[in-house]
């Protein structure tokens, strides 16, 4: 009789973790709804040799429209980026020496995907281009962006002749490398009050 009772509590035992066990998941995936989580995922995401819209309709660092003309005499480097981004400011110095060594070849601008600390962002002079913002999440999902940071390389008639999503690290380091003919300082941790 004993040994029944040890396997009935054992199963109601196991019952109830794998209860518990579902409802935090459930009420994981209700948070995570809830709070945008996973919202990327539908996102159209930019692919080559879409088009982008030209004149494109962005916001300045003051939240004011402006208009963003791809110029067809040299392509235009799209630094999409977040004034909070952990992994934009780890990148900074890439994004810095690509900017001095292709530069004159490419029009370069930073595109924000937050007005979060933007001014401030653009004063400190974190980006050595121009920096504007989207205007909406919705632009964010029309546009095909995902997360930051992101290089987008847009060519004549305004298409997407190259993209990598992520900071320039193992995966696409030496293709980016490659392409635009530099080398880049790799990664850096972010400087902080502390240090």
């Amino acid at each position: 009789m004993s040994s029944v009772k040890s396997s009935i509590s054992q199963y109601a035992g196991t019952v109830t973790l794998m209860f518990v066990l579902a409802l935090s998941l459930g009420f994981n995936v209700y948070l995570a709804r809830k709070a945008g989580l996973g919202a990327h995922s539908s996102f159209a995401e930019l692919k080559v040799n879409s088009k982008l819209p030209s004149p494109l309709p962005l916001l300045d660092g003051d939240g004011k429209p402006v208009s963003l003309t791809f110029d067809d005499s040299r392509p235009t480097v799209i630094y999409v980026l977040s004034p909070l981004c952990g992994w934009c400011k780890k990148n900074e110095a890439n994004i810095k020496a690509l900017t001095a060594a292709a530069g004159s070849h490419f029009q370069l601008i930073g595109l924000s995907t937050e007005p979060t600390n933007l001014k401030q962002y653009i004063a400190e002079g974190h980006a050595p281009f121009p920096v504007y913002q989207v205007s909406s999440k919705a632009q964010m999902e029309k546009l095909g962006l995902g997360g930051t940071p992101e290089t987008i390389v847009v060519g004549p008639g305004a298409k997407v002749e190259k993209a990598w999503r992520g900071a320039y690290m193992a995966e696409n380091v030496k293709e980016i490398e490659n392409f635009f003919g530099v080398k880049l300082p790799g990664l850096q941790e972010p400087v902080t009050a502390s240090n």
